[in-house]
């Protein structure tokens, strides 16, 4: 697989890989997710670690009117971060800024009209004019820091101290380096990495941009069982959670509601399919690319 900027807005959002390729690269990410922490005290301790600071800059606009995204896109993502890349990032980084607008950009886009053409007929879309071109310099913005991020990883690689997903990819390609049908290479690692971080930071962020929504829509909703169970003087702990099943159900309530790729993405039958007296043929992959 070729890696190149005409094929990295697909790639990025995984909308069509498939097949054997998508399930080795997703059990070993999660795999390795777990192993860090996912779920687990380890990342109870990121996430409380950077509530903390979501909280202090909150505090910090003294109650004026102001824009959440930034601020939960930034504590999102640096949770990413400690992940994937081993560190956090400072709030007023402008590097770290930019990335986070550049994704921002791009989701958006992802769920326009032609960024949908772009996901079906993406040979097409290159040879006509709009935004999507934008997006590709944009997205190199990010390949770029992604790559370099990978580099330093190369340079500094512990076999005996995996630090993040990166070091335990680069230790993966290595194991598999002389295997032919390996999926295990700088490509997937590539488009692995830039899935976590763009995927995984503009989701989150906006399923808690909805929650705030809803809950200021809804006010009489908000902290009746969290004032109850856990109080005005500590941070929530995954425990916690059994003894909020209110809370609980208002999480899964706005993850019904939200509608983060308003378009969806595209859709296609695996095999030949009959329902009600019609055929829904197999459709290969290649018919789109």
């Amino acid at each position: 697989m070729e890696f190149s900027s005409s094929l990295v807005l697909v790639l990025v959002l995984a909308v069509l890989i498939n097949g054997d390729r998508w399930r080795q690269l997703r059990r070993f990410t999660l795999t390795t997710l777990r192993d860090f922490g996912m779920g687990r005290k380890r990342m109870e301790q990121w996430i409380q670690e950077e509530s903390r600071h979501l909280l202090e800059s909150f505090e910090e606009t003294k109650s004026t009117p102001v824009d959440p995204a930034f601020f939960l896109s930034r504590a999102v993502s640096n949770v990413i971060c400690s992940l994937v890349f081993g560190q956090r990032f400072d709030y007023e980084d402008k590097n770290f800024l930019h990335l986070l607008q550049i994704i921002s950009r791009l989701v958006r886009f992802i769920s326009s009209p032609q960024g949908q053409l772009y996901n079906v007929f993406p040979k097409l879309m290159q040879l006509l004019p709009g935004r999507h071109h934008a997006m590709f310099k944009e997205i190199e913005v990010i390949k770029a820091f992604v790559l370099k991020k990978i580099k330093e990883h190369e340079q500094n690689l512990d076999f005996g101290d995996q630090k993040d997903f990166i070091d335990c990819f680069l230790i993966k390609l290595k194991q598999e380096k002389h295997n032919p049908d390996t999926e295990f290479h700088k490509d997937n690692m590539l488009g692995t990495v830039l899935n976590l971080f763009i995927a995984g930071t503009e989701t989150t962020s906006t399923t808690l941009r909805y929650a705030l929504m809803l809950l200021i829509k809804h006010p009489h909703i908000q902290g009746m069982e969290i004032d109850q169970v856990i109080g005005q003087n500590r941070i929530p702990t995954m425990d916690d959670r059994k003894s909020l099943p209110f809370t609980d159900a208002v999480i899964h309530e706005v993850q019904r509601y939200l509608d983060i790729v308003p378009l969806n993405v595209p859709h296609y039958a695996t095999r030949d399919i009959s329902f009600r007296g019609y055929i829904i043929p197999k459709v290969r992959m290649n018919t789109y690319t």
